[in-house]
């Protein structure tokens, strides 16, 4: 985006000199001021993303302060009223650092929705995340739990506690789910198919046609389908084969076996399969 920016300021600048009443300098201003506003709100979202992480982190770090300020086990054996007012102001601030933890995490997944399969970072900072807010939650109810044991009512909690209950369950559902998206978006984002067969084999799999490779009609049963993370070398069986799809050619190098076979070495998975996550291999 920025490049983009630079580009056309550049080209703004150019134009400027020619006379700023001329077309191709209006239109070409009218492009700079949108493009202008679509990275201002960009950068702005950028900043709302960072500011509620940091949010998130910050609770998490004074959540643990907290509970460590929270004495269940005290030298006298009994709660004082101070001891048992001090713990109730500190069990409302948890509660207080848990939901405003949620809520802030609740914006980050509308927003990571938002922007559909581009933002994968994004979806792997929720799942921490969340994960590590359903171990507060966690602690927290196990703390409360101890409280009540010793007899210390946090009455005015009793709403919040049932609601994290409920949310833990909820939580762990949903950081479920999202995990299986990451997932999910991983194999696919990973996930390449090759074939290897002679010229009419390739033929007869519309695969190519007038000399050219062509995918729109072809047969992909005739393909394998693998992750490129787990494939570094391809046996062709055929003492002589070519590469048919478009792929660097420091990437890879074909290896002659000692019983004259080749075979594809992948040196470079992620430059190997970068132009195309279609590999077509003529053998003769």
């Amino acid at each position: 985006m920025k490049k983009k920016l630079v580009l056309i300021v550049a080209s703004v600048l150019a134009l400027a000199s020619c006379g700023k009443n001329s077309k191709s300098y209006k239109d070409l201003k009218v492009q700079y001021d949108s493009i202008a506003l679509v990275n201002e709100q960009y950068e702005e979202d950028l900043r709302e993303t960072d500011s509620l992480v940091a949010t998130v982190l910050t609770n998490f770090q004074e959540i643990s302060a907290v509970k460590g300020m929270i004495n269940v086990n005290p030298m006298s054996g009994d709660f004082k009223k101070t001891d048992k007012d001090r713990i109730r102001d500190n069990m409302q601030l948890l509660a207080d650092k848990l939901q405003a933890s949620s809520d802030a995490l609740k914006k980050l997944e509308e927003k990571a929705a938002s922007t559909g399969k581009e933002n994968n970072r994004l979806r792997q900072t929720i799942v921490a995340l969340s994960k590590q807010l359903n171990e507060q939650k966690k602690l927290v109810v196990e703390l409360t739990e101890e409280l009540e044991r010793k007899n210390v009512a946090i009455g005015s909690l009793d709403a919040v506690i049932n609601n994290l209950y409920t949310d833990k369950n909820a939580l762990k559902e949903a950081t479920a789910k999202q995990a299986e998206a990451i997932a999910a978006q991983d194999r696919e984002l990973n996930t390449v198919r090759f074939c290897i067969g002679t010229a009419k084999d390739l033929k007869d799999m519309n695969l190519l046609k007038n000399g050219k490779v062509v995918t729109s009609d072809a047969n992909m049963n005739y393909f394998t389908t693998t992750d490129k993370r787990e494939l570094s070398a391809i046996p062709t069986m055929a003492k002589r084969a070519k590469l048919l799809t478009l792929h660097p050619a420091d990437a890879y190098e074909f290896v002659r076996g000692d019983d004259k076979m080749v075979t594809l070495n992948i040196k470079d998975p992620e430059a190997f399969w970068s132009n195309s996550k279609i590999l077509i291999i003529q053998v003769d």
